[in-house]
Parts: C-alpha cells; structure tokens; sequence
C-alpha cells in the first residue's frame, strides 16, 4: 500500500503534528524538550494532566517479551531533571475524551471505528487492555475526511490507520496516524469490508494523488 521510505518518515510523530496542523486538524498543545524549567512552564500553561508519549511506534524486549510503550499521564513536578535532560521527550496535553477513534484510510476511503474504553488504563491509551474495549461503526465528518486525504497526500501515503479523540463536546482531535497500522481486529470486531477495500485498491490502483513533501528543503514535488 504505501512506499517503505515513506513509511518511516511518516512515522515521527512530531512531524505528524505539523502536516495534520497544515491539513486543517486540530492537534494536541505539545512541546519536546529535555529541560526541566521548559515542562514545568509548559505544565503551567496546559494547567491540566500532562502526557507522555513515544516520538514513534516503538516495541522494547523484555526478556524475549516485547513491550510497547504507552502513553502515560504524568506529574511534571516529580520528573528527574538529570534523567530528563539525557534525551528529548514529547510532552502533550490531555484531552478530555468521551471515546476515542481509530480511522483507517484505503485511498481515499474511510473506514471508523469508536472505541470505548472499560478500563482506567484503557482511557488512557487503548492499547493496554483490549478485552476492556468495546467498538461500534461510525461515520467521519466531511471535514475530517478531507483532512485525511490531504494528509495522506503530503506524505504521499495511500493507507494510513488515524488515531483521534471525541471529546465530550463531540469535537475531533487528532492524535496520531500510524502509516503501517493494523486494521483486521477492527474488521472482524464491527464487520468492516477493509480487506476488500485493500484488495480493490491493489488491484485496480485506484487511490489518491501522490504529492510529496521534501521535508528536509520544504519544497513540494509531484511523483508519478
């Protein structure tokens, strides 16, 4: 579906943050950094929960176990400053959330799910306990769709599985796109023709306008 070189691009999630901006989506506050004087201002700012989060997809082994690593709500004000400056990290606001939404995009087709959480540590990230979870068919906003296919056309991306949340006002926010996530759990769960749509896609080639990004120069080319 999508080219691997782009894949890894697409997959820094700070980058992810500005191309969704450009695409009209609305994103989280967010900082990186590795001082301690910039989070605590920052958490000043927020005043609210602070998160977390990984820069990228990232799997760790423990003890030939892999682990993923989750987004955490944290307490800024007991962070190891000399532990913190060792690397950058990325912070976020926490979003108040009614459920949360995985998008999966084939082309220019969406695909949504709700997902709501049963758990504590599922409302926080879904991905720690899926028994907890429960799904059901939704549909996008235009707006949002919209959005989808322009980001997905600055990546160059055919297929993108987007993250966002429902707040309780029922406002969208983006989260995260992953540009190789999985999809089949969802199409067994709520009875969603993904697979299909994938297969139509690869066979007939009908799919978006490719238009990358140099994202080292800024400048835009068009890809045959």
């Amino acid at each position: 579906m999508n080219n691997p070189i782009k894949v890894a691009v697409a997959e820094y999630k700070p980058l992810q943050l500005n191309v969704a901006d450009e695409a009209g989506m609305t994103t989280p506050r967010t900082l990186i950094t590795n001082d301690y004087d910039e989070l605590q201002d920052f958490a000043s700012t927020v005043d609210g929960p602070v998160v977390c989060k990984a820069f990228s997809s990232l799997i760790l082994s423990d003890e030939y176990m892999p682990k993923a690593v989750y987004t955490t709500i944290i307490d800024p004000t007991t962070v190891d400053s000399r532990q913190l400056a060792v690397t950058a990290h990325l912070f976020q606001e926490w979003i108040p959330k009614d459920f949360e939404v995985r998008v999966t995009m084939i082309g220019r087709q969406p695909f949504a799910v709700a997902i709501r959480a049963g758990s504590e540590a599922a409302h926080v990230d879904w991905r720690a306990d899926y028994p907890s979870l429960t799904y059901e068919r939704i549909e996008v906003p235009s707006g949002i769709v919209a959005s989808l296919i322009q980001y997905l056309t600055i990546f160059g991306l055919n297929y993108g599985a987007f993250d966002f949340v429902v707040q309780p006002d029922g406002a969208w926010r983006f989260l995260e796109c992953n540009p190789n996530g999985q999809w089949l759990w969802l199409e067994h769960e709520v009875n969603l023709p993904i697979a299909a749509a994938m297969a139509e896609f690869l066979t007939q080639g009908v799919g978006i306008c490719r238009y990358d990004k140099d994202f080292t120069t800024g400048a835009n080319r068009a890809n045959s």
